[in-house]
């Protein structure tokens, strides 16, 4: 049971960074889209400081319980076209 917490933890911490990063390429790629937002330099350091946290987290779950016997947390998600 306690592993299935972890794993279900740290998938919604890789699926919230994935977010992030997807949201960021948007303001990036296509800031005109975003017309809603009047500064988008604000939202764009909002989005990398999301990301950061997302991934702190993730690489805390990693270092904790990278070496746990009955816990397996997933392999890091990296999307192949990022530079």
């Amino acid at each position: 049971m306690r592993e299935r917490y972890i794993q279900g933890i740290f998938n919604q911490y890789i699926g919230a960074r994935e977010q992030a990063r997807a949201d960021l390429d948007v303001y990036l790629s296509n800031p005109v889209a975003i017309g809603e937002h009047s500064d988008i330099g604000e939202e764009i350091k909002k989005k990398i400081e999301e990301v950061d946290k997302y991934n702190s987290l993730v690489d805390t779950m990693n270092v904790i319980f990278a070496s746990s016997p009955d816990i397996s947390v997933s392999p890091d998600v990296t999307d192949s076209s990022d530079n």
